[in-house]
């Protein structure tokens, strides 16, 4: 397993997540868990997660009710293919 180190209110909007999907589901939920079907996520929408780090400000994040806000933006048509799979 690797360890990955987040810093505390990231820490603390994945808790709270964890907690919503209990709350919601009536099950627990690890934190590997949470984070390991966000990388899948990520990973099916290459594109799109590649998109976020070209531009720092597509998330803005309220700590205290743990609501993520993304902007819309246009997405563009591309190829298909994908190089890296």
């Amino acid at each position: 397993m690797v360890s990955v180190t987040l810093d505390e209110p990231t820490a603390r909007r994945l808790d709270k997540l964890r907690a919503a999907v209990r709350r919601r589901t009536g099950r627990p939920v690890s934190r590997a868990d949470i984070v390991g079907r966000l990388i899948d996520d990520a990973y099916a929408s290459r594109d799109e997660t590649v998109d976020l780090f070209r531009d720092a400000q597509l998330y803005v994040a309220d700590d205290e009710s743990g609501t993520v806000a993304r902007p819309q933006r246009e997405l563009l048509a591309g190829p298909d293919e994908r190089s890296d799979e």
